[in-house]
């Protein structure tokens, strides 16, 4: 059971992942901005959530930051809408939807890295083809 939550979670974070990718890329060919895409590969698997301003470049920036929103609504305010609701209904203390919630966010948060090296073998496959 444990297992197939697992990869039904990565699954969708490889998918949001590639649409990510693709979007800003996308969006910055659109405005004629060069980017070394196996070089912005490299910096993600690195660092797939941290963001230093000034240090990585716009390209990292908007990929880093669009997948911790994707993270903060899919793992964090969903679950905790969801786990405060059960809780109202069972009668149980909030604080249960909000430990609940942590759990669920620490795991997606510890799978993007797994993540981030699944999607950026797989790109650097497509690239070289």
């Amino acid at each position: 059971m444990i297992k197939k939550f697992l990869n039904s979670t990565d699954r969708f974070l490889c998918d949001n992942v590639k649409e990510i990718f693709e979007k800003v890329e996308g969006k910055h060919r659109s405005n004629k901005v060069s980017v070394n895409i196996s070089q912005e590969l490299k910096n993600f698997e690195a660092n797939p959530l941290t963001c230093v301003i000034g240090c990585d470049t716009k390209f990292e920036t908007n990929i880093k930051v669009q997948v911790k929103l994707m993270l903060g609504i899919f793992f964090v305010a969903i679950p905790l809408f969801g786990f405060l609701a059960l809780t109202f209904i069972l009668g149980l203390a909030y604080s249960y939807a909000f430990v609940f919630t942590f759990i669920v966010a620490m795991l997606a948060t510890s799978r993007i890295d797994e993540i981030a090296k699944r999607y950026v073998s797989t790109r650097t496959l497509e690239l070289i083809k």
